[in-house]
């Protein structure tokens, strides 16, 4: 029973760039929000030709903190509304790099959008949220996870708004494995669009850099095995 409910699941995988991720870190819980480090926010410089001057000027330093972390290069992540990818940034204390998916929100050119990044697996059900279905209502952008369908708002933090709801033979057996697991929001990291196309991500406070890539790992593996 079990093999058949979840033989539709689609397998999760990185981009070539950052492909043959073997383990991942259980996602670091968030801690308090706001804006702190976002450039732009709770900020309101003045108008006119001096204000601009002096956002762009703020912009410039921000982008160039080591707290944002470059994720994505211009034209990975797909320009449609729920476009989806995932993201290798952060490591953990033991040495095992964090998966995270990037979602478009709004679309627009450079600044002018929108893009989401969340848990790399539902908080529900530990299953990928790579093929996550984006929704806007009335309180924002929700995504909810392809296999349970645990539902969360990105626009409100992760809040959840559906948990393990059990509605058809999938979600009801994903509701049964996982009756026992506290109910928790998803993840939510502050994100920046520069003009470029390039995202940016800001990690969760005392997240280790990573030391090595999965491409870099993978090639490490590679080499042991020719050797041997």
């Amino acid at each position: 029973m079990l093999c058949l409910a979840f033989s539709a699941i689609v397998a999760f995988e990185l981009p070539a760039a950052r492909s043959g991720v073997r383990s991942r870190a259980a996602t670091p819980l968030m801690k308090g929000k706001g804006s702190r480090g976002m450039p732009g926010k709770n900020s309101k410089p003045g108008q006119g030709f001096q204000g601009n001057l002096v956002k762009e000027r703020m912009m410039k330093r921000d982008a160039n903190r080591e707290e944002w972390t470059l994720v994505a290069a211009k034209g990975e992540l797909g320009t449609e509304l729920g476009s989806t990818m995932a993201v290798e940034a952060g490591q953990s204390p033991q040495g095992t790099n964090y998966i995270w998916t990037l979602v478009r929100g709004e679309a627009g050119e450079g600044e002018e959008s929108t893009v989401y990044a969340t848990d790399g697996s539902c908080r529900a059900c530990q299953f990928p949220m790579i093929k996550g279905v984006m929704a806007k209502g009335e309180e924002g952008f929700s995504l909810t996870c392809p296999t349970c369908g645990s539902e969360f708002n990105l626009d409100k933090g992760g809040e959840v708004v559906k948990w393990l709801p059990g509605e058809g033979p999938a979600q009801f057996l994903a509701k049964q494995l996982n009756k026992d697991k506290e109910e928790g929001g998803a993840s939510t990291l502050p994100t920046r669009v520069s003009k470029s196309g390039r995202i940016y991500m800001r990690l969760p406070d005392g997240t280790l850099k990573i030391t090595k890539t999965a491409a870099e790992r993978a090639e490490e593996l590679a080499k042991i095995g020719s050797s041997a």
